[in-house]
């Protein structure tokens, strides 16, 4: 079978739609930080967090449900962290990103140490996974059905953010006041807004989609936990949105993007390219992804006068 025969399987539009799904949940919080002017550099580490959370509690539970829970809340209480130290102790958030990552990098690694005794990964036949789904009536239809059908339950709940951040953005008091404080938070706190509560909810729900995003690499997408197995794609979700410029469906467009470079990099295996090559697809999309953002607003901004 030839490499087209493969990316036009319907199996390759199964693969694109599970490699986007972790990277379209972290991306739709990415879009309400951006929107509320606190760009959410942390969120590799919050992704990271849900991942690792996932694992050890569903393990621990025997439930996955219980570990989805225990992600979610513990990526939102990094998110809360991030908060705290960007908008109350007013620490420069792009830095204290990369602190959130390098602490959760490296908590994960002790923890593994510790609690299973290894650091490269927990791999367990015990660990139960999130449930597939199999879509009425869809499922029966032939190509459809298997390229949207049996996935996990988060990469649905995936599809459904979009639409749920779509409508908040827009058709929702709190949607307003989020992106009035993005676009100027001392005019917004001039009108009553609380511009410190919208910014700090939206990264602590930022974190919650993130943790989303890495139980589904954890206990959907997988079914263990390995050393910073996020592998970037929280970066990969930031530049979805910066690209994007921060909308959510230009946001699914940059996320399918990179799905389609992480399943033709598992297609092109097959092949004789270097496996270095597919390693390095998706983020050479990535590095596009920001090249054009640089660019657009760089031409939107214009040139800077000349100086005499």
């Amino acid at each position: 079978m030839s490499v087209l025969d493969l990316v036009l399987d319907a199996g390759f539009a199964f693969a694109v739609l599970r490699a986007a799904s972790p990277i379209l949940l972290a991306a739709m919080g990415g879009v309400l930080t951006e929107r509320a002017g606190v760009p959410n550099i942390g969120v590799e580490g919050m992704m990271l967090t849900g991942a690792f959370v996932a694992v050890v509690t569903t393990l621990a539970t025997g439930s996955p449900w219980v570990g989805l829970g225990a992600a979610v809340l513990a990526a939102a209480v990094t998110g809360a962290l991030l908060a705290w130290v960007a908008v109350d102790l007013h620490a420069d958030i792009i830095v204290a990103g990369f602190a959130i990552n390098t602490l959760v990098g490296g908590g994960t690694l002790f923890a593994m140490s510790e609690l299973y005794g290894t650091r490269g990964s927990i791999v367990d036949s015990s660990l139960v996974t999130l449930p597939r789904i199999d879509l009425p009536v869809v499922a029966s239809v032939p190509v459809l059905g298997e390229a949207v059908s049996g996935h996990n339950v988060l990469v649905y709940v995936g599809w459904l953010s979009v639409l749920a951040v779509a409508v908040v953005l827009r058709r929702t008091r709190t949607g307003v006041h989020l992106r009035a404080v993005g676009a100027s938070p001392e005019t917004a706190a001039a009108v009553g807004i609380d511009t410190r509560r919208v910014q700090y909810g939206t990264l602590v729900v930022a974190g919650a989609l993130a943790g989303l995003g890495g139980a589904n690499l954890s206990i959907g997408y997988l079914s263990s936990f390995t050393r910073d197995m996020t592998a970037g794609r929280g970066f990969i979700a930031l530049a979805a949105v910066l690209f994007a410029g921060a909308r959510p469906g230009l946001t699914v467009v940059a996320t399918l993007v990179f799905g389609i470079a992480d399943a033709l990099g598992n297609v092109l295996q097959r092949t004789d390219v270097p496996s270095q090559a597919l390693l390095m697809l998706p983020y050479l999309a990535t590095f596009l992804a920001i090249t054009v953002h640089s660019i657009r607003t760089s031409r939107r901004q214009g040139s800077p006068a000349p100086t005499t």
